[in-house]
């Protein structure tokens, strides 16, 4: 008995040994199969990782190179208005330069055209002095006719003499007028172009008034070339009332299918780039961009506070979009500060420079082609179906048609045997009233109508 406890103890412990084994057997492997699999796993986020290492520093490589040639595009452009404002400068000082030498040397020709009459009437009059003294003395004793008479013809000589004087003298005066108006005209001229080269100054860094007036003819040149059309698909400087009674001037609608509308808005934020351009040392270039990001915010906030969608004959979306021209500007706030867009985007404002806006626009005139194409598509579709009504129509009363002519064929032939066939059908018994001795005054042609 205690031989088969032994046993059985012995093979219970053998059976649970072995079951040990199969167990420890199998979670090795399956601890293997978990250890291969995190492997992978941790090798593919390697992979991802090294991926977005990779794309983080081509981002950054991009940003810096467009930073960069935006940049040196509006140094560029900057420097192309400062030569051609330097070339208007020295125009103006060329022109200024060859009047005044010209002013100086006719002024100098009258000068001497004056002294030269001055000169010869001087001398005329010396000359004559002591002409009428010599005559005086000689023909003292003369008659003061015979006298009257010798001096007559000098005095005619020197009225004559006087009134070309007089002549040459208003002559030069009225060409030192027109010469004085002319230099007026040159002053004028370059007090003009001095004042637009003063303007295309303050556009580049001053007033708003004249930098929003540019930042909409960029909008409206944008809208020119997508396809769009004025007053068809978008419309521009529209005025109007939300339901407080504000008055709202929003520079653009673009209006989508469906009855649904997109406001855009021009915002130019041009003085802190351009010194951002001009800086010449780094705390000026970090001023430069706290100003430029303060600006778009500005925008934003101002942007947001319109309220466009409270406007009854605007069904527009649920954004607006806020137009920045200047790409470089707008490069350069999103690379420097990156909740600008997230801001824009909590008061329902899409950012977009003249690249993007140009893609939406774009996308919006494709959508409303499609829409155009849709409608014809339908257009023909309604025609096509109205045509094919209109055509079973016609086959029904072709059918129609048939059936009378068939029914109308029918009774043709039943009059026809009554007609013509059998013993005692209509025409040979009309015939044998003619040969009775009836007379008619017409003939039946009983050949042609029985078509023998």
């Amino acid at each position: 008995m205690e031989n088969l406890i032994l046993i059985a103890s012995s093979t219970f412990v053998a059976g649970l040994l072995i079951a040990s084994l199969v167990v420890w057997f199998i979670s090795k492997q399956k601890i293997n199969l978990a250890t291969r699999e995190l492997e992978f796993v941790k090798g593919s986020y390697e992979n991802v990782i090294v991926s977005l290492k990779d794309n983080n520093k081509n981002l950054e490589e991009s940003f810096i190179n467009q930073e960069k040639n935006f940049q040196e595009k509006i140094t560029l452009e900057r420097k192309s208005y400062e030569t051609k404002i330097e070339s208007l400068e020295a125009l103006i000082e060329d022109k200024k330069e060859q009047y005044e030498n010209e002013f100086k040397i006719k002024e100098e020709n009258l000068k001497e055209k004056i002294e030269l009459l001055e000169t010869s009437k001087d001398r005329l009059k010396v000359e004559f002095e002591n002409l009428a003294n010599k005559l005086f003395e000689e023909n003292n004793k003369k008659s003061s006719n015979n006298l009257n008479q010798l001096l007559t013809p000098f005095k005619d000589q020197l009225n004559s003499f006087g009134k070309r004087v007089n002549d040459i003298y208003h002559e030069e005066t009225k060409q030192r007028v027109n010469l004085l108006s002319e230099i007026k005209n040159l002053k004028e001229l370059n007090n003009q172009i001095s004042q637009d080269a003063l303007n295309l100054t303050k556009a580049l860094k001053g007033e708003n008034k004249t930098q929003g007036d540019w930042g909409e003819l960029i909008l409206s040149k944008i809208l020119e070339q997508t396809g769009l059309r004025e007053g068809i698909e978008y419309s521009t400087q529209g005025s109007y009332t939300d339901e407080n009674g504000k008055r709202l001037r929003p520079d653009v609608i673009v209006h989508l299918p469906q009855n649904k509308d997109v406001v855009i808005d021009s915002k130019v934020s041009l003085t802190s780039y351009v010194n951002y351009t001009e800086a010449q040392t780094d705390a000026q270039r970090e001023e430069a961009v706290k100003g430029l990001i303060k600006s778009f915010y500005a925008h934003i906030k101002g942007l947001g506070s319109k309220s466009y969608e409270n406007i009854e004959d605007v069904k527009t979306l649920d954004f607006v979009i806020l137009f920045i021209p200047i790409e470089g500007a707008f490069m350069l706030a999103a690379s420097k500060d990156n909740n600008l867009f997230k801001t824009a985007f909590e008061n329902n404002i899409m950012l977009v420079s003249p690249s993007t806006l140009f893609a939406t626009l774009r996308t919006i005139e494709n959508i409303w082609r499609y829409e155009h194409q849709n409608e014809n598509a339908l257009l023909i579709s309604k025609k096509a179906a109205d045509l094919y009504d209109k055509f079973a129509s016609f086959v029904t009363d072709i059918e129609n048609i048939g059936t009378h002519l068939g029914r109308t064929q029918k009774s043709y032939d039943e009059a026809m045997k009554k007609l013509s066939l059998g013993k005692g059908n209509l025409l040979r018994r009309s015939e044998e009233f003619i040969e009775l001795g009836v007379k008619a005054k017409k003939k039946i042609d009983t050949q042609k109508l029985l078509g023998e």
